[in-house]
């Protein structure tokens, strides 16, 4: 009876792995029509370690770059089961990007998301306990200083939504020429965070509550009055600790209405 169970719970696994590998093939594919959708062109560039995926469109005289950075994606399955591929199903990023009209603009992917998760080096604490480590802040800040670079621009806004708005924060360390960053519904103190939903600790994971900012560089942040994901304390602490413009959006939760007034916002 025990060898029938263990193959049953066997089976299950495999049934379940048939079926998130689907799944994620096809949120890659909506990825791809979305930024497509938007006039967005899909390139590769190397960080330190990784490849990443960028999707990238190009403002008429613009003089700045804003490079946008999406939220944590698909991590976990049903809260139970480690996504073989944590690409965002939804990646409302990829929205705020696709409508910003006012500079040249890229939309910079994690380490091992939007396809790459069967690269070398991708394992799966990367998009789940050590998301934030510090593998992935380099990796990241290379990318986005070879992005920049590589287009001369010379105003440089970092911008990132939920968890993504940790990572805009962790890669200043390792980057110049940044003059803004810009954090939407972001997830900025993430010991405190995992505590409120009971989480499991990222213990491989890097804080940005604990961090250091460079003083010459404008923060701004945006939270939503009723966001349950990011309760809007946790952000005022941020504030109140390293300073910056912090703009509450009554109505807002973690993800309406984000895309919807995002012209206006960053304005």
């Amino acid at each position: 009876m025990l060898l029938n169970s263990l193959l049953w719970y066997r089976l299950v696994a495999i049934g379940l792995q048939v079926f998130f590998l689907a799944a994620c093939a096809s949120s890659g594919q909506r990825v791809d029509s979305k930024a497509a959708a938007y006039g967005m062109t899909k390139q590769l560039v190397t960080g330190q370690n990784f490849r990443h995926v960028l999707y990238a469109k190009s403002a008429s005289h613009a003089k700045s770059l804003h490079i946008y950075i999406d939220g944590d994606g698909s991590p976990w399955l049903h809260g139970r089961y480690v996504a073989i591929d944590p690409t965002p199903k939804n990646p409302l990023a990829l929205d705020l990007a696709g409508l910003d009209t006012q500079s040249d603009v890229v939309y910079l992917g994690r380490p091992c998301y939007l396809g790459l998760s069967a690269e070398p080096l991708c394992d799966e604490p990367l998009w789940t306990s050590a998301r934030y480590s510090n593998a992935v802040v380099r990796s990241m800040a290379a990318a986005a200083q070879s992005i920049i670079s590589e287009r001369g621009a010379k105003q440089v806004s970092l911008i990132g939504y939920s968890g993504g708005g940790s990572l805009a924060l962790l890669m200043l360390e390792y980057m110049e020429l940044v003059d803004e960053v810009i954090t939407v519904a972001a997830n900025v103190d993430i010991d405190r965070w995992t505590a409120h939903h009971g989480y499991l600790p990222l213990y491989e994971s890097l804080n940005p509550i604990v961090g250091r900012y460079p003083a010459h560089i404008r923060y701004r942040h945006f939270a939503g009055a009723k966001d349950s994901n990011i309760p809007l304390a946790q952000t005022r602490s941020f504030v109140a600790a390293h300073g910056g413009e912090l703009t509450v959006i009554p109505g807002f939760n973690h993800r309406c209405c984000w895309a919807e007034q995002w012209p206006v916002l960053i304005e």
